[in-house]
């Protein structure tokens, strides 16, 4: 499986969760909900002695139902937020039901124990079909994840105030636990396809990754052969899948289920400890919760990355169109002295009439607005390269947070919706944001790099714009010393100075961080501004970050010596 992409949850996961939830959760009741993304929802439970939180989505890339820690209030004032909070207000959940194979699972809600359900919770989560709804107790839909509209299906619509209807029936081969070798090699072998779709297209319940596991908890030396033909595999082999086949129906069916990892990637809940080496020993809900939080955080990183740059190469290719176009006037003012000579040469002549009058008037005029509009030009030449450079920059800071990846995914993903920000404000990019509670607690913003010299003195990393303006001027003081690669974009480094004297050995592991945190990180030497804080200014009507400096010293910084440096001292305020 590929970084950053979540394996698929299959029937036997949601079954395990379920599970869990069935006899953890009933009854409990319903307390508050919220969509912190557009196909994801969270809801709150709370019984006598706890409160669980569940998360679901039908997001096609991942569906999944979690139980989760208790998570931001983000998207609490969402409609199907709302809808859901004040519908089950004060509601038990009395039952949660899901068929065999079948994943669509149906949570249902009474006033309180014991009364009849009058309203329902629906999960479908099969892929891109994934859906939710919410029911009355005529299976009326009031609220529903994603609309679908008779021109987008021909099987069934889904639109608000319509009644739900159950999805396609599988018409697949149900597994059962006392089918012989013989009927269950006959049963997927009706086409000549891989073992792996044999599998998948005769039986329910089967997913790609329930044959990975098949094929792991086998143990057959040959490697691959889910993938081979079935015809080409040995009935011995196939004794011992069909072996795993049926350990797997058993624990299904009796809910025997752990959870086991392998290399972070691929997970089972099914295996047991005695049938494979994995010392990682974890409760089932916590393991699954945090296998997706990493990878579902993993793919939003890569995504953000992404978006980011793609911001930045437009909106540099949109500054160098306007510098190109203002050079370009450039050069056709410069004419001005052409058109003077030409009212000159007009005015000088012996014989002059009103139109030649005219003609080197408009001469004149033209003459001195091209002069003019020199300055104008010069003026704009200096912003779009100005805007250039400082695009330059925040690739670099780019750069440098996506190399640097000993930090948790939250802190790097927050760093990145914080640049995001920075470059959408100073260039007025409209982008579709996300709707957020405005008393989200996710407006916790990032905090510096933080690390210490061998003698005490504390350094200062800026990761973004307002970082180093951060720590370059209110979280400085006299006495402290601010560093810079030369002439290079790059993070601001500040040397808390103003404590104790520094040594040689304190300035010089300032200048290699600069020298790590700038563009120019890849040689092996890069000049860095040294500057008194006292000797530093912000630029008038300047961005976040950018400064002027009177009075500074260059010393020579090692990137590498850097990199080595804060690998063994990284310690990142939270």
């Amino acid at each position: 499986m590929q970084k950053g992409v979540p394996q698929i949850m299959d029937i036997t996961s949601i079954r395990s969760v379920l599970h869990y939830l069935t006899k953890n959760i009933l009854p409990t009741k319903f307390e508050t909900a919220q969509q912190p993304e557009p196909n994801t929802i969270q809801l709150c439970f709370r019984g006598v002695n706890s409160q669980t939180w569940l998360e679901v989505s039908w997001n096609g890339e991942s569906p999944r139902i979690l139980k989760i820690n208790k998570p931001e209030k983000i998207g609490r004032e969402s409609t199907l937020s709302k809808q859901i909070r004040y519908g089950l207000k004060y509601m038990a959940l009395i039952s949660i039901d899901q068929d065999n194979f079948e994943r669509v699972i149906k949570f249902g809600f009474a006033k309180k124990p014991g009364d009849d359900i009058s309203k329902y919770l629906i999960i479908e989560l099969m892929g891109k079909h994934s859906n939710f709804f919410y029911l009355d107790n005529k299976y009326k839909i009031i609220a529903v994840g994603k609309q679908i509209k008779s021109s987008q299906s021909s099987f069934r619509k889904i639109l608000t105030g319509s009644i739900y209807s159950d999805p396609p029936v599988n018409l697949k081969k149900k597994p059962i636990e006392d089918e012989t070798f013989q009927s269950w090699k006959e049963s997927i072998s009706t086409v000549p396809e891989s073992l792996k779709y044999c599998l998948i297209n005769t039986y329910q319940g089967v997913s790609p990754i329930l044959t990975k596991q098949l094929e792991v908890v086998s143990n057959i030396n040959e490697s691959e052969i889910m993938q081979k033909n079935i015809d080409f595999i040995t009935d011995e082999n196939l004794k011992e899948i069909f072996k795993s086949w049926k350990i797997w129906i058993n624990r299904f069916k009796n809910n025997n289920f752990k959870f086991s990892i392998f290399n972070n990637v691929f997970y089972c809940v099914w295996f047991l400890d005695k049938e494979i080496n994995c010392d990682n020993k974890i409760d089932l809900c916590t393991g699954l919760e945090n296998y997706y939080d990493y990878h579902l955080k993993q793919k939003k990183f890569e995504l953000l990355v992404k978006k980011i740059e793609g911001i930045i190469f437009k909106q540099i290719s949109i500054e160098k169109k306007n510098l190109n176009i203002q050079y370009d006037l450039l050069s056709r003012s410069e004419n001005y002295e052409v058109y003077k000579e030409k009212a000159d040469n007009i005015f000088s002549s012996n014989e002059i009439n009103k139109r030649d009058i005219i003609k080197g008037q408009k001469l004149y005029k033209k003459s001195k607005k091209l002069k003019r509009s020199r300055e104008l030009i010069k003026e704009r030449l200096n912003i779009y390269k100005t805007n250039i450079e400082r695009l330059d920059e925040f690739t670099t800071l780019l750069e440098n947070l996506n190399s640097l990846n000993h930090e948790k995914l939250f802190l790097r993903i927050k760093l990145l919706e914080e640049i995001m920000e920075e470059i959408c404000n100073e260039f007025n990019i409209n982008i579709k944001r996300q709707r957020e509670d405005k008393k989200s607690t996710s407006e916790l913003q990032s905090s510096p790099i933080q690390v210490y010299t061998p003698t005490g003195l504390k350094l200062q990393v800026g990761r973004n714009m307002r970082q180093n303006d951060l720590i370059s001027f209110k979280f400085s003081k006299k006495g402290d010393l601010w560093f810079h690669a030369q002439e290079s974009p790059g993070s601001h480094v500040v040397l808390k100075s103003s404590s104790q004297a520094a040594s040689e050995q304190d300035l010089q592991i300032a200048a290699d961080l600069a020298a790590l945190f700038s563009k120019a990180k890849r040689n092996i030497k890069v000049p860095i501004n040294l500057v008194k804080i006292k000797d530093l200014q912000k630029i008038k009507n300047g961005g976040p970050g950018c400064v002027s400096f009177k009075n500074g010293e260059i010393i020579w910084g090692n990137p590498t010596r850097g990199e080595d440096y804060i690998k063994k001292n990284l310690k990142t305020v939270i």
